[in-house]
């Protein structure tokens, strides 16, 4: 068998198995995408039925509130007047123009009390455990499937008897529609028939009886599924979507059927003339390449022809070539080339003898001028040689055809190396060069970091260091910035005989920006409230002035109060900032409550809230920013606010605010660990005097 027709036949098979991949593949996707269509479909119905029987409940429940209220029912109950009670409930539903098929009045224990049903052996509607959970004062609302065999809306609530009556017992209320009529609804809001079946299979109601019996069909009850059906030349496409009722059980099942002979007559259509077009693409496709690969080995035929003649030493294939396919006829050539080429192989040894000696000679040289190099360039062109001539060892004189490109590898190397000079002695200009650059960056940046010092002692002495001795409070507070510079800040300062301001800020940003924004945000803050004694209008003048020039767009949190020794009385503005801790004399702690207001200089005209609080004798008053709570370990754990409020109960009762601030930076730092410093951390601590301190 010639080699086309082994090629045209393997080609042929793979591309009939390339097919059924492609069909196998196919009908997985339209099996993915009818599981979706029928997912959607499905729920579509559910919500569809759902919102129907929603409806209905709520249409029912508006009888529950004119039920409860009537008196006249009331009595009729309590007497257990059936007759009484029917004229009262016929009034009721009479008057709110409603329908219900179901009236009952339970007890818990599941005995009528009334019933708009009338017979002998008349039963209730809920069963025992459904009536309990009423009787216990759970509304119930849904679908039901009553004894009788139908289906109902139902709408379910407790009703008391009078205190002192026949009975102190919680009756039970059922009132119920037939579910037949939403059923039709649902029917013309989906366009198909539509049934409600129930758990054994058995169709209860439906909008077309004479169709579900001609195709009776048998959809899964106990989840939802999607089938089509052929009846008269037709075909039919039935759903089915599982319904609970208003215990969440499984009520019955929802079945659909529509007719959808037309959109499914087209698919199968469809899959036949695809499955006729691919079998004809692949009958053409190989007959076309059979006829291609017949022209196209036209050509080699005569070069096998003439590679027979060259193994025979012949200018001219006179003699005809053995006959075979394409593969045995080269095999023949190349066994007579053999003894051709066998005679070149001494005079190829000869010529690769003579090119070692020049290639030794090359690499010495070589080796030498490397010696002139830096140590890496030196050791990049010794690894070279060094492999090259390995290499050689390993594969002996024998092996002439791995050394065609030795000489080629030389003159790259002498090429690398002649780049490596180049280099080495750019290398040493850009050096120089750097060097001088280096010196002068070096004292620009010393200049820098002296006036960065001068900016920190300037920032550290705008806050205070040295705190009033008062008759009626201890006051202790620090700052300690992340960088040179930093953009937290605190302050108090007196404003009357008793009265104190305490104010403390976060502005966002690191470095010399926030450290400006920082002073002037004090600044204005401490020149404002020495005549605003309001803290919210304080505050509200100070972010007009910083919001109207604000190019840079930084903003400030910022705790602002105004505190009475004598009193104890706070009042406060908490504008974005941490709420403060308040720890109470004998170590309870609490957050303040914040004021809902936003940072400062974000946009102006906006008003201010304040808080007012009284703090109690021995009480300690914690602010303090971020930098505190957002502390972090080397596992990158934060301080939090938790901590801080355990830390700072554990240590109230203890000592004075000076010892007590002390020990709470104590655990910060033992917690924070060798771990980087990532925010200022500032605070401010204020704690009331008691009458024996």
């Amino acid at each position: 068998m010639l080699l086309r027709t082994r090629i045209s036949l393997i080609f042929l098979l793979g591309l009939v198995i390339l097919a059924l991949g492609l069909l196998l593949a196919s009908d997985l996707r339209e099996r993915e995408t009818e599981e979706r269509f029928t997912e959607v479909a499905v729920t579509g119905q559910k919500a569809l039925w759902q919102q129907l029987v929603t409806g209905e409940s709520t249409a029912l429940a508006t009888l529950e509130t004119p039920i409860r209220s009537d008196r006249g029912l009331a009595r009729a109950v309590e007497e257990r007047a059936r007759a009484a009670i029917g004229s009262a409930m016929r009034r009721l539903v009479s008057d709110s123009e409603l329908a219900p098929d179901v009236l009952e009045i339970t007890n818990a224990d599941g005995e009528l009390v009334y019933s708009s049903r009338t017979g002998i052996d008349t039963a209730r509607t809920l069963d025992l455990t459904s009536l309990a959970e009423v009787a216990d004062g759970t509304s119930l609302s849904g679908l039901w499937q009553d004894r009788g065999d139908r289906f109902l809306v139902v709408h379910a609530f407790p009703l008391r008897a009078p205190a002192g009556g026949a009975s102190g017992d919680s009756l039970v209320v059922t009132l119920g529609s037939d579910a037949g009529s939403l059923l039709e609804s649902f029917s013309e809001a989906m366009e198909a028939p539509a049934y409600l079946v129930n758990p054994r299979g058995r169709m209860v109601v439906g909008s077309a009886p004479e169709l579900w019996e001609r195709l009776e069909p048998k959809p899964a009850l106990r989840s939802t599924s999607m089938e089509t059906m052929e009846d008269d030349e037709r075909l039919y496409s039935v759903s089915g979507v599982p319904v609970q009722d208003l215990s969440e059980g499984t009520a019955g099942l929802l079945v659909t059927i529509r007719d959808a002979t037309g959109p499914l007559s087209r698919l199968q259509t469809i899959d036949r003339v695809t499955l006729a077009a691919g079998l004809g693409f692949l009958l053409l496709t190989a007959l076309g390449l059979h006829l291609y690969l017949r022209s196209s080995f036209r050509p080699l035929e005569r070069a096998i022809d003439t590679l027979n003649a060259l193994g025979r030493q012949e200018q001219q294939s006179g003699e005809s070539a053995p006959r075979g396919d394409e593969i045995d006829r080269i095999g023949l050539a190349i066994r007579q080339l053999r003894s051709s080429l066998q005679s070149l192989s001494d005079l190829r040894l000869q010529r690769e003898r003579q090119r070692r000696r020049q290639e030794r000679l090359i690499r010495t040289r070589l080796q030498d001028l490397a010696g002139a190099l830096d140590s890496d360039a030196r050791d990049e062109i010794m690894g070279l040689l060094e492999s090259a001539q390995q290499a050689e060892g390993a594969e002996g004189l024998a092996d002439s055809a791995a050394k065609d490109h030795d000489l080629v590898f030389l003159a790259n190397v002498l090429q690398l190396l002649s780049r490596r000079v180049t280099e080495q002695h750019q290398r040493l200009n850009d050096l120089i060069a750097e060097l001088r650059d280096a010196l002068i960056t070096k004292t620009k940046l010393a200049g820098i970091q002296q006036e960065l010092d001068i900016a920190r002692q300037v920032q550290l002495a705008l806050v205070p260091t040295d705190f009033p001795v008062l008759a009626g409070a201890e006051v202790q507070g620090g700052m300690t910035p992340a960088k040179e510079v930093g953009g937290d800040f605190f302050d108090f300062f007196q404003l009357s005989e008793d009265t104190y301001a305490l104010m403390v800020g976060d502005v966002s940003g690191k470095g010399v920006p926030a450290a400006l924004f920082m002073a002037i945000s004090r600044t204005l803050l401490r020149a404002t409230a020495r005549y605003e004694r309001d803290p919210a209008r304080c505050v509200k003048s100070v972010n007009d002035l910083l919001a109207s020039e604000n190019e840079q767009m930084l903003f400030v949190t910022l705790f602002y109060g105004i505190f009475n020794t004598r009193t104890g009385r706070l009042d406060y503005v908490n504008a974005g900032h941490n709420p403060p801790l308040l720890v109470g004399k004998e170590g309870a702690g609490r957050y303040l409550p914040t004021t809902g207001d936003m940072a400062l200089a974000v946009m102006d005209d906006v008003s201010f809230t304040h808080e007012s609080i009284e703090v109690g004798p021995g009480e300690t008053l914690f602010v303090f920013t971020d930098g505190i709570t957002e502390a972090f370990n080397t596992d990158e754990e934060a301080y939090g606010e938790s901590r801080l409020q355990a830390v700072a109960e554990r240590l109230q009762c203890e000592s004075g605010v000076i010892e007590w601030v002390g020990g709470v930076m104590e655990d910060l730092e033992s917690f924070v660990g060798e771990a980087e410093q990532s925010d200022d951390i500032t605070y401010l601590a204020v704690r009331r005097r008691t009458e024996d301190s």
